[in-house]
């Protein structure tokens, strides 16, 4: 087995639902980063490694944004498998690794973008990174590399072709109307959800916490992985 199937394999067994490696080059020449500018903590990687994991439709906590550091339970668990696993890269290669922040106006980089470079989905028609295995119910973060772990293509996976696109007809704000995804009605959701928050206590919590449930109608309606 080479390096890369060796890391791909470990961050499995860390808890990764999925994972995948893209060169730092290519993804820096990807839509998003060219419209978004130099990054410059880049200068010293090669490799971007990216980590998965579902968030099942009955498992609707994991993407609950709370008070507490990472923002949502799912999310702190992508934290806790990139810590280990950069701790388990520098034990076993004596790699340089950094991973990187979700926001990418805090350090990160385009999650979608590395996704689909790094081989594990596709970038579907309600504008999320389709997956064989989850359809477009994953989350994701990043880690940089200093080496060229020599990635594989992206995937031949077109599967929103011979889809009807529930996804877009879910859609509480109609922000596919215009035939593309739109961001400013997608954002008119998210604020409302914002407002709406909830206030209730979970197993872990010794008292009620305000939490917000953000829409998920597009990613829920997809068939793909289900």
């Amino acid at each position: 087995m080479d390096i890369r199937a060796r890391i791909l394999a470990k961050a499995r067994i860390l808890g990764a639902s999925l994972s995948g490696v893209s060169s730092l080059d290519s993804l820096l020449g990807s839509p998003s980063h060219q419209v978004y500018g130099e990054l410059h903590w880049t200068l010293s990687a090669e490799s971007v490694l990216v980590l998965g994991l579902e968030h099942p439709e009955n498992e609707p906590e994991l993407d609950w944004w709370d008070d507490r550091d990472g923002g949502t339970p799912g999310n702190r668990q992508l934290v806790n498998i990139a810590k280990d696993l950069k701790q388990w890269l520098q034990e076993e290669f004596g790699f340089n690794v950094h991973p990187l922040p979700y926001h990418v106006e805090k350090g990160g980089l385009f999650l979608k973008d590395a996704a689909i470079l790094g081989g594990i989905g596709t970038l579907g028609s309600n504008n999320l990174v389709i997956t064989k295995e989850f359809g477009p119910r994953v989350r994701f973060r990043a880690l940089l590399i200093d080496v060229n772990l020599k990635p594989k293509a992206p995937i031949d996976f077109t599967p929103c072709q011979a889809c009807d696109n529930p996804c877009r007809s879910a859609c509480p704000q109609d922000a596919f109307a215009n035939g593309f995804y739109s961001r400013i009605s997608c954002n008119k959701q998210m604020e409302a959800d914002e407002r709406g928050k909830d206030v209730f206590k979970q197993p872990d919590d010794k008292l009620p916490k305000p939490r917000i449930k953000y829409c998920r109608a597009c990613e829920l309606s997809c068939p793909v992985g289900k």
